[in-house]
């Protein structure tokens, strides 16, 4: 063989160093007995995870402090209201009694009583959510709340109570004003006293409030079916929307009927000159808007009744 294609001394010597070299790093990268060899990049993973996990769990201890600081601060500050709220109630009971005093002498008129009686109602029924709230965060320690598909707390219903508060406010209202201020509007209207727009005002206010009733019944009887377990949170918000929308269109219907006659009045007033057409344009517009809400209702009923 020519000596050309024969390898010298240097290039045996440095290829012998390069394979002990190579042997020497296998043998060190060699797992010890008894233990597994792992990748770099899986421990390098394991880390990360641990640092991740560490990270996670460091989060979440910080979150359990701040909601225990959250909940003595929100405790403290229903405390507060409660409070207030009882001091408030015993004025507004102090200032009824005094008005069915000068009543009985003759001093004040009803209505006088009738405001006073109802703000005293008011404010018993304003202490009520407080105290009912200031006890839900006591006993969840989490804020109130008052989704209808939220769980019981230590299996009382802060939910339906809260609702259930809310409606003797609307019927004791309700109530009063049917007995005693529609009596005397109508008295006024027949004398000639009060123009009968006044009357449509106020049978339009007590449909609204009649709505607003009936709506608080169908979540009450949504909120009882819900923990029943007979319909699903899905189904109960399309409920709830459908019973909300069934409401604005009440509403929306009988305030058209009371601001319609006192547009037509103000149109006859303004074509006379005996009012402005500012005045007739903000009559119009309120018109116009409460026949938006109308039609804003009737599409989401539609809308809610094509869900399956």
């Amino acid at each position: 063989m020519s000596s050309r294609f024969e390898p010298d001394d240097r290039f045996v010597d440095r290829l012998e160093w390069q394979l002990a070299s190579e042997l020497r790093r296998r043998e060190r990268l060699k797992p010890a007995p008894g233990r597994v060899a792992v990748p770099r990049s899986v421990v390098a993973l394991s880390l990360a995870a641990g640092v991740l996990l560490i990270g996670v769990a460091a989060t979440k201890a910080a979150d359990l402090i701040k909601d225990s600081w959250r909940r003595k601060v929100e405790i403290a500050r229903l405390e507060t209201e409660v409070r207030i709220k009882t001091a408030f109630l015993g004025l507004k009971k102090d200032r009824a009694a005094q008005a069915e005093n000068q009543f009985s002498l003759g001093l004040v008129g009803e209505d006088e009583v009738l405001v006073a009686k109802l703000g005293a109602d008011r404010a018993g029924a304003d202490l009520e959510r407080s105290s009912l709230d200031l006890a839900e965060v006591r006993s969840s320690g989490l804020a109130p709340r008052d989704e209808l598909y939220a769980p019981l707390v230590g299996g009382r219903d802060f939910v339906g109570e809260r609702l259930e508060i809310e409606k003797n406010v609307i019927r004791t209202d309700l109530e009063l004003r049917r007995a005693r201020t529609e009596q005397a509007l109508r008295q006024r209207v027949e004398l000639g006293l009060v123009h009968r727009s006044a009357l449509k005002e106020l049978e339009a206010s007590l449909a609204g409030q009649e709505a607003a009733l009936e709506d608080i019944e169908n979540r009450l009887v949504l909120r009882r079916r819900f923990l029943a377990g007979e319909i699903s949170a899905g189904d109960m918000e399309v409920r709830v929307r459908m019973s909300a929308a069934e409401k604005e269109l009440k509403e929306s219907r009988s305030a058209i009927e009371s601001i319609r006659p006192r547009v037509d009045d103000l149109r006859v007033k303004a074509a006379a000159g005996l009012v402005t057409v500012d005045e007739l344009k903000a009559g119009e517009l309120g018109l116009s808007a409460a026949q938006a809400k109308a039609d804003l209702a009737l599409q989401e009923i539609e809308i809610l009744k094509g869900i399956k």
